[in-house]
């Protein structure tokens, strides 16, 4: 596995680039929203991707994990590269985490052989669901409520981010439930928060290496209150961590 790193656009390309020459087959990427980071890849980074993949084989897998309750506009390598892209779209986050299902398209060999791989066990995806799910996106007081929920979650992280930003702890991102939040210590910055009953993912497993000390905050959770939370996000990230002897 190489990790590549992200930008305010997305995926950095010299980062892309050199897993390439490195002899990567395929690459995965979150084109929206991504997971913890919140960041979204724009047009003119994708159309950058899609030159330097032109000259690989590999293959582009996307997950569009938050799907409609994104806020930034989906960009697809497919656009240039539809041969070799297989998009997924998630809908757990969108319709409710119970209906664990996704709709995947894009190049037909790949599609072709992952369903003949559902097959071989017990892969197959509940067809009650799939019906429930295929009901929900043609009806208009579900797309109602899920447009309705993508603003709703825009501005809780914008009135989150905002507090963060005046307080000067760094984040990253614009898009999505998730907020990628840098801190002083990761530890110190956990406790402080599960004892006012916050709960935060530590940061560390979603690295790929050593990297500043950032917990993962889902911000889509916070309804009422929120100016209170995020002060209360901005004051545990600026906690130190204890010294030798200090209880």
């Amino acid at each position: 596995m190489i990790g590549i790193d992200l930008d305010e656009q997305g995926m950095v390309p010299s980062g892309l680039a050199a897993a390439l020459a490195a002899g990567a087959t395929a690459v995965f990427l979150q084109p929206r929203a991504h997971n913890p980071t919140g960041i979204t890849l724009t047009a003119q980074r994708g159309h950058e991707l899609a030159a330097l993949l032109a000259h690989s084989d590999a293959l582009v897998v996307e997950d569009d994990h938050s799907g409609d309750i994104a806020s930034g506009a989906l960009v697809s390598l497919g656009k240039w590269l539809p041969q070799r892209t297989v998009h997924i779209r998630s809908y757990s986050k969108s319709h409710g985490p119970d209906l664990r299902l996704a709709a995947v398209g894009g190049a037909g060999d790949v599609v072709s052989a992952v369903a003949n791989r559902r097959l071989l066990g017990p892969g197959w995806s509940s067809r009650i669901l799939q019906a429930v799910l295929l009901e929900m996106l043609d009806h208009q007081p579900t797309i109602d409520a899920v447009a309705a929920a993508r603003v709703e979650y825009a501005a809780r992280r914008s009135a989150v981010t905002a507090v963060l930003a005046a307080a000067g702890v760094g984040f990253t991102g614009t898009d999505g439930i998730n907020l990628w939040m840098q801190v002083a210590d990761e530890r110190s910055a956990m406790l402080t928060l599960a004892a006012q009953g916050i709960g935060a993912a530590p940061g560390e497993p979603f690295m790929v290496r050593d990297d500043a000390p950032s917990l993962r905050v889902t911000v889509g959770n916070i309804h009422h209150s929120v100016m209170e939370y995020a002060a209360r996000l901005a004051d545990a990230a600026g906690n130190q961590p204890a010294r030798s002897g200090q209880r």
